[in-house]
């Protein structure tokens, strides 16, 4: 409950603008601030945020607002880039010049020793305060010849003469692609502004130091370890950090040399290039993916030409590359907040360090960019860098906590190593004796297997040759039936209708024959027969057999015998008996030649052997010696056409074995060629005879 808790608290700073909430504080309101009900003492400081008096095209001076002058084109909201607004039916434009107006009212009688501190502007500024050129950078002028960029921000001391002091400022900007000011004026008493600059200087400078000296150690880290080249990446990210201090917020390359504005604007994209190579290759190691791969491939190839146009073209060109920078920035902080958010679910506890981490380091980047794009409405400046640094003791704990887990790791397997030094022997002589043991069982498991694999293939094969059959021998009668109710519809075939009746009957008795056998053969292939024994009588089974054939064996002229000797109740299961004894008689009127017989006869062998025996004759083709031999085992299909071409599936002798089986009986043939066939049926008498 308290991570789920902690998640959504992360989450709605992520998605705030700011993530900061401030007391109400005055603001410039169309082009003027009042602070007459304000405690202004030496600690007073305020952004003199709000909405400027904006003339567009227009380079005025304190002198031309003392006559009649018309309005501004429009109160402009500060800080923010001029091309934001919209002048009626037109826009302004990132090229041009204006004049920026605004007005301070000072409580009644206060004079004191005040303070400005003035943003860098894209790309030029003359400041005014109560009619005096207070300070200037670059030289702003009306055409591209006539503006000279610059950036150097600076702290002017001013005190005022009156209760109102009146601010110009007359900004140009034909070098950049945008134009205007993004951070906010500071005002306030000359000590807090003061304060304040040097707070931030001393900031920028700290947080520029430490993030050297961490790419310093994690570069130092991957030399010990050149196996680990995230360490390297993230150096190279570090080190972008680091320098990047020195060409915004205080711009402390002017500490040392002056290098010029637009040196300043190309070693500030090229920090930016070098942070985002770093970074990126940083988050796809951490989190490998074939798709995150293919992206930081590209945008590399992006920044290397990035690195090669930014020196050979003006600022105004290179400087949309920014626009592809950030949502490249917030895709490689989103995408490793997305994964650790998702192993911080899958329990990996290291995930929720990590997911905090970036989560604070995606809220940095968007509030950077609003800084940058001039839309934020707090006091504090780029704050990224700072954020880093917080990253960086994060996943230097997160490291050592690694360091740490590897030194465990290594202390158990070195306690390991002493234990198998001292019992090596011994374990080797265990090991070999459970080596060779388990090779044993390897031989015996793979014998298993390779006869289990032999019988599946056979079982497979025969199972493709009765599919096989089945197609054609269950088509067969089924189409003959069809043409046959087809030809009983025509008037002329009416008079044959017990024909085609009788011929109907037999055709379906074959159908109902093959697919109760394929029914039973199947379910003995998935061992599922139901097998039910009780004690019944085998006399009342083969009569309603041999009533049910009796149509198949008058149609050719076949007398059928039974004679019964003792008593006919034997232990089986009906059902399974029933598809034995009805295959058999099926064969015996099949191989019978026209005008042929069959005996059945039954005998009670209690005497003998507890026993009751069922002996099926007919004087048929009978079968071959050397086919006897394996005509209830073979794994083949072989079946013989009957004396006047009836066809089978060869599945039936093999069947009726296996079911006299399950009935703890015996199945055996006696058989001559061209002399006819026995086959004789035994089964127990009762239970305990099964037993």
């Amino acid at each position: 409950m308290k991570t789920r808790s902690l998640i959504f608290c992360m989450m709605a700073v992520l998605f705030h603008p700011t993530g900061i909430s401030h007391a109400e504080v005055p603001k410039v309101i169309n082009g003027m601030i009042d602070l007459r009900n304000e405690k202004i003492s030496d600690k007073y400081i305020i952004n003199l945020n709000g909405t400027w008096e904006f003339y567009w095209m227009k380079k005025l001076y304190p002198n031309d607002f003392r006559q009649a002058t018309a309005g501004p084109d429009i109160y402009g909201k500060v800080p923010s880039y001029w091309t934001e607004y919209s002048l009626g039916k037109k826009r302004t434009t990132g090229s041009g010049y204006a004049t920026y107006r605004a007005r301070i009212i000072l409580p009644k009688g206060l004079k004191r020793r005040f303070g400005f501190h003035l943003p860098v502007f894209d790309s030029s500024y003359d400041l005014w305060l109560d009619g005096q050129l207070a300070e200037s950078n670059g030289i702003p002028g009306k055409t591209s010849e006539e503006t000279q960029p610059g950036y150097k921000p600076d702290l002017k001391v001013f005190v005022n003469q009156s209760d109102t002091i009146e601010i110009i400022i007359n900004v140009s900007n034909f070098h950049h692609r945008r134009g205007g000011f993004w951070l906010p004026v500071t005002f306030g008493s000359f000590s807090a502004v003061q304060k304040n600059i040097a707070n931030k200087w001393a900031g920028d400078w700290a947080t520029s130091g430490v993030l050297f000296g961490f790419s310093l150690f994690f570069f130092i880290f991957f030399v010990m370890y050149p196996k680990d080249r995230i360490m390297a990446f993230f150096s190279i990210a570090l080190l972008g950090m680091a320098v990047r201090p020195l060409f915004t917020s205080s711009f402390l390359i002017y500490d040392f040399i002056d290098v010029g504005w637009n040196w300043t604007v190309r070693l500030e994209y090229f920090s930016l290039y070098l942070i985002m190579f770093g970074w990126s290759w940083f988050v796809d190691h951490l989190y490998p993916s074939r798709i995150v791969r293919f992206i930081t491939y590209f945008v590399s190839f992006i920044l290397g030409i990035a690195c090669l146009l930014t020196p050979l073209t003006p600022v105004r060109i290179f400087s949309y590359a920014i626009l592809i920078y950030y949502p490249l920035m917030i895709f490689y902080v989103g995408y490793p907040v997305v994964r650790s958010f998702i192993g911080m679910f899958q329990g990996k506890k290291i995930e929720i360090a990590y997911f905090l981490a970036f989560t604070m380091l995606i809220f940095g980047a968007v509030h950077d960019i609003y800084v940058s794009l001039g839309k934020s409405n707090t006091s504090i400046g780029y704050i990224l860098s700072f954020v880093v640094v917080v990253f960086i003791f994060i996943h230097a704990i997160l490291l050592l906590y690694k360091w740490v887990r590897s030194f465990f790791e290594k202390e158990r397997l070195q306690i390991q190593l002493e234990f198998l030094n001292r019992n090596l022997e011994e374990i080797i002589t265990n090991r070999t004796k459970e080596i060779k043991n388990r090779n044993e069982e390897i031989e015996k498991q793979n014998s298993m297997i390779a006869l289990q694999n032999k019988q599946l293939s056979e079982t497979i094969q025969l199972k493709n040759r009765i599919f096989s059959v089945i197609s054609h021998d269950l088509r067969s009668p089924v189409v003959n039936i069809l043409y046959m109710l087809n030809l009983l519809k025509e008037k002329e075939y009416k008079e044959k209708y017990d024909t085609f009746a009788n011929a109907s009957i037999q055709y379906a008795q074959m159908v109902i024959n093959l697919i109760e056998n394929m029914l039973v053969w199947g379910r003995g292939q998935e061992e599922r027969i139901k097998y039910s024994p009780s004690t019944q009588d085998l006399s009342s089974v083969v009569l309603t057999n041999m009533s049910i054939y009796k149509e198949s064996s008058d149609r050719k002229e076949i007398s059928v015998n039974f004679t019964q000797k003792g008593n006919s109740f034997a232990y089986f299961d009906k059902d399974l008996v029933d598809i034995v004894i009805r295959n058999l008689i099926s064969n015996a009127i099949k191989y019978t030649n026209r005008g042929g017989r069959i005996s059945i006869l039954l005998k009670d062998n209690t005497t003998e052997d507890g026993t009751i025996m069922l002996k099926i004759c007919d004087n048929g083709v009978g079968i071959p010696a050397t086919r006897q031999k394996y005509i209830f085992t073979s794994t083949e299909m072989d079946s013989t056409p009957g004396t006047e071409n009836e066809k089978g599936t060869g599945l039936g002798l093999k069947l009726c074995n296996e079911l006299v089986a399950i009935n703890a009986g015996t199945l055996s043939l006696e058989s001559k060629e061209g002399e006819g066939s026995c086959f004789i049926i035994t089964l127990p008498k009762d239970s305990d005879s099964h037993k």
